[in-house]
């Protein structure tokens, strides 16, 4: 029975265990421990050199900041790779303001110093172009620069300590090269402000010297008009030529018949202006004219009937006298350029509409015109030698208008007006007043002007005594109607009186 209490069981061998199990237990906590030590010292001084490499990047950053302070422009983003055409970038905002200078030099002439200066701007422009793309060069190396080193710090953790001492010194050689580098954008930039002090002073000295013969210029175009006015007041020369003659005249019925037809591609409703066959020249001035027709049919290739709407009585027309318009050719399409009020009428409102319908009636085309807004059309049109007529209608004068919005019509009027004598003057074509013209064409205002609250001298004065019983008598205003007696027979409505005298007995007569 003895024998059997000293043989082992199970709880011994439990005990054995648990006791080996013990000391197993402490010896591995004990090297984790040693181990874990090691880590974490190793652990603080990645932490360190980390932080090192936070302030180098830092230090880079501010030297970047810096640098926009020195440029001068201080967008957030240096370059947006994505969008090049981003203007909120460093890199952007550099390129606009390299655009704005550039380097003049002064000629003998006008052309010549235009010519430099373009030769010099291309030049500016390409030294501008050359270091901008040296600055974003650098600007590129710098953010790449930027990305080694976050992605140097991120693999810090599974570099050995020969591997951490390299990568220590590629970033100090790095670090050379970027001071460098950015030394050397100082010396551009320093070189730069030098050549933008420089064209700024050249171009106030151009400035000077363009306005001067700007004023010049000036002088001389006014100088130029006053004498040509002067000339063509003096000399009064004509360089138009009569379009045709008149073959035959029957006064009793107004009917004209004139050397133009089918084959010279006239068209009814034309209108000529008549001189006498002996004149001094066509397109003088409107003393000379002595009539005005309007061709009612073709009759042959070179023969058309014409009645006659306006005749001085005291030079009746007669064969062989010369008929005019400006504003038609055989087999041409002539041009004319408008501006000014077209009132053809004169009862104070635009006629503009009905001055188109007869420039198209002629086949004549308005290449250039302002129109009652004040606006040029077509907006970028210029008057050229084909134009034959600049025609001025009326221009309203600034201080006879109020009205800002009118204001500002008639300045839009005065400055397209100044721009068309100037094309008008280098071109060689005859600015002519819009009176003149009508007159040229053989225009006649077919109706009588009425304005309301206006005295219509035409009318009998109401109330008028009567000459054989001297009493008063009723109103004696004119209905405007024709008896029927003249009317018997004809296929055309009873006619209407528009209310004007005869020339005969008109004011001076």
């Amino acid at each position: 029975m003895a024998a059997a209490a000293n043989k082992p069981t199970a709880v011994h061998y439990f005990l054995v265990f648990f006791a080996f199990l013990s000391m197993l237990f402490g010896i591995t906590t004990y090297v984790f421990y040693n181990e874990s030590a090691g880590k974490f010292a190793e652990i603080s001084k990645l932490n360190d050199e980390n932080q090192k490499l936070n302030r180098s990047v830092k230090n880079v950053d501010d030297d970047i900041q810096e640098l926009k302070k020195k440029i001068g422009i201080n967008f957030a983003q240096v370059v947006d790779p994505i969008n090049t055409e981003n203007k909120v970038t460093v890199i952007r905002g550099l390129d606009d303001e390299m655009r704005m200078n550039g380097k003049d030099v002064v000629g003998t002439t006008v052309v010549e110093t235009l010519k430099k200066l373009r030769d010099s701007l291309d030049g500016a422009t390409k030294d501008r172009d050359s270091k901008a793309a040296t600055v974003a060069t650098l600007e590129a190396e710098v953010l790449k620069l930027k990305s080694q080193y976050k992605q140097e710090v991120d693999n810090y953790s599974k570099q050995t300590k020969d591997a951490e001492r390299d990568k220590l010194g590629v970033i100090g050689d790095r670090d050379e090269k970027v001071n460098a580098k950015i030394q050397e954008i100082a010396g551009v930039r320093s070189q730069l402000n030098a050549a933008t002090d420089e064209l700024a002073q050249e171009k106030e000295s151009r400035e000077k010297e363009r306005k001067t013969l700007n004023s010049q210029i000036s002088g001389l175009e006014i100088r130029i008009d006053i004498l040509k006015d002067k000339i063509d007041n003096l000399e009064k020369l004509s360089f138009e030529v009569a379009d045709g003659v008149i073959r035959r005249v029957e006064p009793a019925s107004g009917t004209v018949w004139i050397s133009l037809g089918e084959a010279d591609y006239l068209k009814p409703r034309m209108t000529f202006s008549v001189y006498a066959k002996e004149n001094l020249g066509v397109g003088r001035g409107q003393e000379d004219i002595k009539g005005k027709i309007e061709v009612t049919r073709i009759l042959g290739p070179h023969m058309a009937e014409a009645k006659v709407i306006e005749e001085d009585l005291y030079r009746p027309m007669v064969s062989e006298d010369l008929i005019y318009t400006p504003i038609w050719s055989p087999g041409l399409i002539e041009k004319v350029a408008v501006i000014g009020d077209i009132d053809l009428d004169g009862d104070g409102r635009s006629d503009r509409e009905q001055f188109h319908q007869m420039m198209t009636v002629a086949g004549c085309v308005i290449d250039n015109e302002v129109n009652d807004a004040g606006e040029r059309v077509p907006e970028e049109g210029k008057i050229t030698v084909q134009t034959r007529f600049l025609v001025k209608g009326n221009i309203p004068e600034l201080q006879d208008v109020t009205g800002e919005e009118d204001k500002a019509k008639v300045h839009k009027i005065l400055r397209n007006y100044d721009d068309m004598q100037k094309e008008a003057r280098s071109n060689g074509v005859r600015v002519i007043k819009l009176n003149d013209f009508l007159a040229y064409i053989g225009y006649h205002n077919k109706r009588r002007t009425y304005l309301p609250g206006q005295e219509r001298k035409y009318n009998l004065k109401a109330g008028s005594a009567s000459e054989s019983t001297k009493d008063i008598s009723g109103d004696r205003s004119s209905n405007g109607n024709v008896s029927g007696a003249y009317s018997k027979g004809r296929q055309t409505p009873q006619q209407q009186s528009d209310g004007n005298n005869s020339k005969a007995f008109g004011p001076g007569r």
